[in-house]
């Protein structure tokens, strides 16, 4: 008997599944913010880092709605390394992730990362600074 080939069941006593296939926005992510028991991260897809010259440390900085991040900021900000992850880098910083959801008021009660695309690049003195709007119009992702 063939493992793959089964016999005595039959298809016609098995019932559709009810649920409707539902279809995600078409935002690209950028940066996702990962918050659970298992680990704290920022993860940046490849929409940031090939806007970055360096990909192994970046720097960070806030407004009220946007996060700011580039190779090169400014002397006063920390610089954060970035893990390789195939195409996207991680920062594994749980204080930093903690700055973030309190800066922004993040809600994980029912999720463990939201996701937010590139909102804006600009060209700022030969460095690329890349925005992320962290109070989007639109409904964050799960």
């Amino acid at each position: 008997m063939n493992p793959l080939k089964k016999e005595g069941l039959d298809l016609a006593e098995f019932e559709a599944s009810n649920c409707i296939d539902t279809i995600r926005p078409g935002t690209s992510g950028g940066l996702n913010v990962v918050y659970s028991k298992n680990g704290k991260r920022l993860s940046l897809n490849a929409a940031i880092l090939t806007q970055l010259s360096n990909q192994s440390t970046v720097q960070i900085a806030y407004s009220e709605n946007h996060i700011a991040i580039a190779n090169y900021i400014g002397d006063k900000n920390t610089n954060y390394t970035l893990k390789q992850q195939g195409k996207n880098g991680a920062i594994y910083n749980a204080a930093l992730v903690k700055e973030i959801i309190e800066r922004y008021q993040l809600d994980f009660s029912n999720r463990t990362s939201l996701t937010f695309p590139v909102f804006e690049v600009q060209d700022k003195d030969d460095e690329m600074i890349v925005y992320i709007n962290m109070r989007p119009v639109a409904t964050q992702g799960d």
